[in-house]
């Protein structure tokens, strides 16, 4: 069964901006914008420096094409998606057939702080 492509996701890059401590000061791009499934993995919170913060996992599922394979390609832990108004941090790129998965992780930060 094929999975259902209902969001629309964002794939972000951060430019290549350096401060005086080598930190990234570069603004996040889009680089490309795609239609995906998601699956959520798990949700927990953790407790931290007394502070209680939630931690989420997802898989986004991508039709294979020509955009998704290049794109996936070059997707690292430095890139970023935004869906359903939140920040994901990308985990890691796996293919399947013809499916990409993307997984990643969100604390719930809606924009950059």
């Amino acid at each position: 069964m094929s999975p259902l492509l209902d969001r629309r996701i964002t794939f972000e890059r951060q430019g290549a901006g350096r401060n005086a401590l080598n930190e990234p000061t570069g603004a996040w791009a889009g680089i490309a914008t795609l239609w995906a499934a998601q699956t959520d993995l798990t949700e927990t919170e953790r407790a931290a420096a007394g502070q209680i913060g939630a931690v989420r996992a997802t898989r986004f599922t991508l039709r294979r094409t020509a955009l998704a394979e290049g794109l996936t390609r070059t997707l690292g832990p430095a890139d970023r998606l935004w869906a359903e108004g939140l920040i994901w941090n990308i985990t890691g790129v796996t293919e399947r057939g013809r499916w990409v998965d993307v997984s990643a992780v969100s604390t719930g930060r809606k924009e950059e702080a």
